[in-house]
């Protein structure tokens, strides 16, 4: 980093310096800056917000000087988030201004992926995409149109096109991320909506999650809390991550961690040593779990994972002595292997067996207001947020491409929300069950993001139409046919979101300046204007977002300039509570929302779906002799694909390399530092080698995101490895994207 733009981090807050930046300042003193508002010269404001440097929406307080923000700091009055937030976080000014962000709408004039576009006026742009859609719509039906976004406040707008046009095919990303753990949850629960309390916990034991480089701050802080109350830390890694550096650290094989979870559940039953009141009480079709899990002995174990049978039982015992007080960590990113949906599940089910239901430092609910009516004792004045109301949207003709909601096959436990995201590619290129003719993409890159991204350029150029909404030019951008230029979330208002835990809490985004670069727009107003375009206002039912903000919160009894005060609300006075904590044999029925409200260890909708009513073990391949499990993960400074062009992040962490044991260095003659190339099948990247003890010698790993193709990318150009270049778009069970299953070979450049 360069010793200025240093300096100016510690002046201006743009850079990051360390992974937690605390806030400083009382914020109750400066009144909120309102849109487009000016201030006097040298007078300093402060806006509370979100942030959306990822997609967690941590409360924020941005510093605005002579109209400028200068600094971005932590909400002071949220407790979850403590007033810190992380690098990325502090990094939104150097967005904000940078001036490669797209300005202005363009529409392509050369050939796919050339990079040749021109600048055209807003008005232009929604007459060329509605003139292709409803081509493609006429000609292929509305099937034919498939969209798709990372998760978040823009889905009610953008997913309305699509709806509105008879589309089945709306995706959200969470198949390449953690869209196994979500299913388990839901056919072990009946709900998605359920935490770790980290913070309370008295032991902890990670598969692969990393929570001091994948950064959600309110549980990063959480879980470093823990550790200083003497919670022990146990991580599962193929690789000695940060996280594995603050606990006990197990390099187990890659795949085999569900041999790992099966083998504490049968030391667990063989030992007596989990909650036999709570599984009765609560659970339904244990016993079938106990047959599936009676040969999956800690000898059997220490074959399949390379972890001694003497260690799988010490964890095991050390794991349920803290019980209810222990999580055996449910996953983040999830999707190692095609079975990984029952390697959730079961993590769910071990669980279960020490009771950490419901109580401090287990699992729990989120409570939002609607859940609150349940407990009037609790609720007071807390009330659910409200919606706009929209006329219903016309039935599909045909079915999705995924196979979502189909019973009898994986497709019937899929969320249709979400759904199976990497089958677009093979739709368009196979034109299986039928074709995808058109695409739209807003702040996702599946170029980055999606597994053999040359399987996806082949299918970019191969759509009708291809239209990107982003802040920058990603590599899915430079091959799309329109490009839509979306402001940034600091100069823009959003619905209110729901960020409950253990108490209600409401969140508000709202500009710190005005547009930065007049041309570009919020997401809202961009769907909205092309709905009405389209001849689709009627789905768009208000006039602008602070009339959707009163819409939402007229039930609530809050006001949008009580919100925009504020930043976050929760109900006074409320504390987090537990139904369990004082109350062990307490009613669960407002927690469980399965057929047979109970947790479902054996779940006939699962044996339906898959024939694994409770989960099986599959043993998956490992590297043969001059081959490497290829693993991916996350780094502190950077989102996932989102924030390579980033100035200041870029500057902190332009690439990335190769990780390798000095063993396997050694046998193959290479040194740190070494120019590479890593090949698997028919494809290879370059990158460069970080020869280290921290990696398995059957594994090499690098982190997830670098790799660009687009020219317009200047300073990501080329820079780093594209893992998902190197993995084949393997679509698990639930429709998740594989992503620990690919085998690769090294050799110096």
């Amino acid at each position: 980093m360069k010793r200025r733009n240093f300096l100016k981090g510690i002046l201006y807050g743009t850079g990051a310096t360390a992974a937690l930046v605390g806030g400083f300042g009382t914020f109750s003193k400066h009144s909120p800056l309102k849109a487009g508002a000016t201030r006097a010269e040298g007078e300093e404001a402060t806006v509370f917000s979100a942030c959306e440097m990822c997609r967690n929406q941590c409360p924020i307080a941005v510093k605005v000087k002579d109209g400028k923000v200068c600094k971005i700091e932590g909400h002071p009055d949220d407790t979850a988030f403590g007033g810190v937030i992380c690098a990325r976080g502090n990094a939104g000014p150097s967005l904000l201004y940078d001036p490669q962000r797209i300005k202005k709408p363009m529409i392509r004039t050369g050939e796919r992926g050339e990079g040749k576009f021109k600048e055209v006026s807003w008005d232009e742009a929604y007459t060329y995409i509605t003139d292709k859609l409803y081509n493609v719509k006429d000609q292929f039906g509305g099937e034919a149109i498939a969209l798709a976004s990372r998760k978040g406040p823009h889905d009610w707008f953008f997913r309305s096109i699509g709806r509105a046009l008879g589309s089945p095919n709306v995706f959200s990303h969470e198949a390449t991320c953690p869209m196994t753990r979500s299913v388990a949850l839901d056919t072990t629960f009946g709900t998605e909506g359920i935490q770790a309390d980290y913070a309370n916990t008295k032991y902890l034991i990670s598969i692969g999650r990393n929570w001091f480089e994948g950064i959600h701050v309110a549980q990063t802080r959480a879980v470093s809390k823990a550790l200083s109350k003497g919670a022990k830390l146990v991580v599962l890694d193929p690789r000695f991550s940060i996280t594995a550096a603050k606990g006990e650290w197990l390099p187990i094989k890659g795949t085999t961690d569900l041999a790992f979870v099966m083998a504490m559940a049968n030391i667990m039953i063989e030992e007596n040593l989990y909650d036999q009141d709570f599984i009765t009480h609560y659970s339904e079709g244990f016993e079938k779990w106990a047959e599936e899990v009676k040969d999956k002995t800690p000898e059997w174990a220490e074959k399949e994972t390379g972890i001694s049978k003497d260690t799988i039982i010490r964890i095991t015992r050390e794991f349920a002595a803290a019980k209810p007080n222990a999580i055996l960590d449910f996953g983040w990113r999830t999707a190692y292997t095609p079975n990984d949906y029952q390697l959730r599940r079961a993590i769910l089910i071990v669980n279960m067996m020490i009771g950490n239901l419901e109580v401090p430092g287990g699992y729990y609910k989120t409570k939002p207001a609607n859940f609150l009516k349940n407990f009037p004792d609790l609720a007071g004045n807390a009330e659910g947020l409200g919606g706009v109301a929209q006329p219903g949207f016309p039935t599909p003709i045909k079915g999705r491409i995924d196979g979502t909601g189909v019973k009898g096959t994986p497709g019937q436990i899929i969320p249709a929300y979400d759904g199976a995201v990497g089958k677009i590619i093979e739709s368009i290129l196979t034109e299986e069950p039928y074709p995808i003719r058109a695409w739209l993409v807003h702040r996702f890159n599946p170029y980055i993001s999606l597994t053999d991204s040359p399987r996806v350029l082949e299918a970019f150029k191969k759509l009708d139409l291809l239209v990107t909404c982003d802040v920058y030019m990603t590599d899915t951008a430079y091959f799309s046919d329109v490009i839509l230029p979306e402001c940034t979330y600091l100069e823009r208002y959003e619905p209110i979101f729901d960020m409950s835990g253990l108490t209600p809490k409401y969140v508000i985004r709202q500009p710190a300046v005005p547009l930065v670069y007049p041309d570009t727009k919020p997401y809202w107003q961009i769907y909205k204007e092309l709905g009405e375009r389209m001849g689709l206002g009627d789905y768009f039912g208000f006039e602008d977002m602070e009339d959707f903000i009163n819409q939402q919160l007229a039930p609530t009894r809050l006001t949008f300039e009580q919100m925009k005060e504020i930043g976050v609300w929760t109900p006074s006075g409320m504390k987090g509570f537990y139904i369990r904590e004082n109350d062990s044999k307490a009613s669960l029925d407002n927690v469980l929302s399965t057929p047979s409200k109970k947790i479902e260890i054996f779940s006939e909708h699962v044996e339906e779906a898959t024939k694994q009513g409770v989960p099986n073990y599959f043993s998956h391949p490992q590297p043969e002799e001059g081959t490497f499990r290829f693993v991916q993960g996350k780094v502190a400074v950077h989102t996932n694909a989102g924030t390579a062009n980033v100035p200041i992040l870029n500057e902190l962490m332009p690439t990335n390399t190769l990780w390798m044991n000095p063993v396997s260095c050694r046998k193959l003659d290479l040194k740190d530092g070494d120019d590479i190339v890593i090949s698997a099948g028919n494809y290879e990247q370059k990158g460069k080698l970080k020869m280290t003890e921290g990696i398995r010698p059957d594994s090499v790993f690098c982190y997830h995101g670098f790799g660009r193709i687009s020219p317009e990318l200047k300073r990501a150009f080329g820079k780093g490895i594209n893992g998902n270049n190197l993995i084949s778009n393997e679509i698990g069970i639930v429709g998740n994207a594989v992503t620990s299953t690919t085998f690769v070979r090294v050799r110096k450049a």
